[in-house]
């Protein structure tokens, strides 16, 4: 590509400069705004193969609030739970062993 020359270069900033001026005087009618939208419809869609990533963080997003009512529920269910420690499991076995089992304590 040629480079531009300081002449051209002038040139072109006048024109572009005149161009600017004339925008306030243009005046532009209904007739503008209905061809133009109705080029618009005409466009082809833009179609573009989306991404790993882009699937991905669609995946992420639809199951983030599954992941919140989950974390919830598992909430609500821990702090009503009794924990026994393992001291205590380890005092019942110890204490009379044939009589208990794990699955009895659970």
């Amino acid at each position: 590509m040629k480079s531009l020359t300081h002449e051209d270069r002038v040139k072109l900033r006048k024109a572009l400069a005149s161009a600017y001026r004339k925008k306030e005087n243009a005046e532009v009618g209904d007739l503008w705004q209905v061809k133009v939208m109705e080029h618009i419809r005409n466009l082809d869609p833009f179609h573009t193969q989306p991404s790993y990533l882009d699937l991905f963080q669609r995946l992420v997003w639809q199951l983030a609030p599954v992941a919140c009512v989950l974390v919830f529920i598992l909430g609500m269910v821990l702090s009503q739970v009794d924990f026994m420690t393992d001291y205590v499991i380890a005092k019942i076995f110890i204490e009379d062993p044939a009589n208990y089992s794990l699955f009895a304590l659970l």
